[in-house]
C-alpha cells in the first residue's frame, strides 16, 4: 500500500488517522491537529484534505509560520536544522556530513527556503558536475566531481528540505522532482595478488617503522578490513591460537591528540573473521617487535597514538612506484581482498559477512562485475559435463 503523507495507521486499533501540521507557535514548537477513527486510508486522506481546506486561512495567517517562511536556507540550516539533525545520527556521521552541508550547499544559503525551485537545484547540480577536484594534477588533466558524489550532495540537500516540509515551512520539497545523475559504471580498482606481493617486496625490513607499514598493508589486503577498523583493533580481540580477529569498533581520527573510538559502520560490521595460520605468524612477529617499544593495547600502534591513514596511503603509493606497479588508494586494498576471494570462487554471501556489508546488494553492486571472470570457469565446467 502506497504511503500517503500525514496519514497513518494506528498499530493498536488498526484504524486510520491524519496529523495536520499547522506551523509553529511562538516558542518554535509544532502546531498540529490529529484526528482518529477512520476505517480506511482513503477516508483519512479525504478527511485530511477537507480539514486543510477548512483551516487554510489559519495556516496562511499564522504569524510564526509566516516569519519562518521568510527564513533563508542558511538561517533554517543553522538555527533549526542542525539542532534536530545532530540528535538523529551518530557523531561521526554528523561530523562527516557537516562538510557537505556547509561547503557544498552554500549556493542556496542566501535564498529564501520557500523560493528554491527544482530548476534551481538542477542548475546547481550541473555546476557541481563541472567542478574541478583537488586531485587534478595540472591544467591539461582536469578531474571533475563524480556523478555518485554529486548525488550524495543532492541527498544531503533533500534531508534539509524534507525537514523544512516537516516543520511546515514549505509544502513540498523542490528536490522531490529532481532526478539524480545516472551512475557511471566505474569499476573498482584493485591489485592482483602478485602485484601486491611485488609492492610488499620493496619494503625493506630494516626498521620497526617499516614493519608497522608492512603489517598494516598485509592486514588490509588479507582481511578486507577498513583502515579505521584495523586501527581500532586491540590485541585482546586477536586470537592467535585460533587464528581469529573480532571487529567491534572503528577509529575516528582527526589529529594525534584528537581521536575517538566509535561503533562500526553498520550492525553487520560487528564480525569475527578467520585470518589463517600464516597471517597469525606475521601478527605474532609484529607483536614481539612492538613490545620492544612498549606495551600497547592496539595492534596498529607504534608510539602510543595512531598514525593517520593518509600517511599509510602515501607510503603505499610510494612503494608501488618503486615496484613499478600502478598506485592504488589505501581503501582499494579492501577491494583487492574481494577480487582475490572472487578469483577463488568464494560465494557473495560469505564475502558480505567477511566485509561487514549491511546487505548483499552492496556486495553485488560494488563487486558484481568481477564475477564476469568466473563465467569462463562456468563454461569450462559445462563443457566437461555436456
Amino acid at each position: 500500500m502506497a504511503k500517503i503523507r500525514n496519514v497513518y495507521q494506528d498499530k493498536a486499533t488498526k484504524m486510520w488517522l491524519f496529523r495536520a501540521y499547522l506551523g509553529l507557535d511562538k516558542n518554535g514548537k509544532k502546531i498540529q491537529k490529529t484526528k482518529r477513527g477512520y476505517l480506511t486510508q482513503k477516508e483519512a486522506k479525504e478527511a485530511y484534505d477537507k480539514f486543510m481546506l477548512q483551516f487554510g486561512n489559519y495556516q496562511t495567517s499564522s504569524p510564526q509560520l509566516q516569519a519562518a517562511k521568510q527564513m533563508t536556507f542558511e538561517e533554517f540550516y543553522k538555527f533549526r536544522f542542525v539542532r534536530w539533525y545532530e540528535k538523529q545520527v551518530k557523531s561521526q556521521t554528523y561530523e562527516n556530513a557537516q562538510f557537505i552541508f556547509e561547503k557544498k550547499l552554500v549556493a542556496f544559503f542566501k535564498m529564501k527556503i520557500m523560493d528554491i525551485t527544482s530548476h534551481d537545484i538542477e542548475e546547481w547540480m550541473n555546476e557541481l558536475s563541472h567542478t574541478v577536484t583537488k586531485n587534478s594534477r595540472n591544467s591539461t588533466d582536469f578531474k571533475t566531481l563524480s556523478n555518485s558524489y554529486v548525488n550524495r550532495i543532492l541527498g544531503h540537500l533533500k534531508i534539509v528540505l524534507d525537514r523544512a516540509v516537516k516543520e511546515g515551512i514549505i509544502d513540498k520539497s523542490p528536490a522531490d522532482s529532481v532526478s539524480p545523475f545516472k551512475k557511471r559504471n566505474n569499476k573498482v580498482d584493485f591489485w592482483e595478488v602478485d602485484e601486491f606481493q611485488r609492492v610488499m617486496d620493496t619494503i625493506p625490513e630494516n626498521s620497526i617503522q617499516n614493519h608497522q607499514r608492512k603489517i598494516t598493508f598485509e592486514m588490509l589486503f588479507y582481511t578486507g578490513m577498513r583502515i579505521g577498523e584495523y586501527q581500532a583493533l586491540m590485541w585482546e580481540n586477536v586470537d592467535l591460537r585460533r587464528n581469529l580477529i573480532t571487529i567491534d569498533k572503528t577509529l575516528v581520527y582527526k589529529t594525534k591528540n584528537d581521536w575517538y573510538l566509535s561503533t562500526p559502520k553498520t550492525d553487520k560490521s560487528y564480525r569475527t573473521i578467520g585470518i589463517g595460520v600464516n597471517l597469525s605468524k606475521k601478527l605474532r612477529k609484529w607483536k614481539q617487535l612492538q613490545q620492544k617499544v612498549g606495551r600497547f593495547q592496539y595492534v596498529s600502534q607504534l608510539d602510543g597514538t595512531f598514525t593517520p591513514s593518509y600517511s599509510f596511503s602515501n607510503w603505499l603509493k610510494q612503494y608501488a612506484r618503486e615496484a613499478n606497479v600502478r598506485p592504488i588508494k589505501l581503501h582499494a586494498l579492501r577491494h583487492s581482498h574481494v577480487a582475490m576471494l572472487i578469483e577463488q570462487n568464494i560465494q557473495p554471501l560469505i564475502i558480505q559477512e567477511r566485509l561487514g556489508h549491511a546487505n548483499i546488494q552492496i556486495t553485488l553492486g560494488t563487486y558484481g562485475h568481477l564475477y564476469a571472470k568466473s563465467d569462463k570457469q562456468v563454461v569450462n565446467l559445462l563443457d566437461k559435463i555436456i
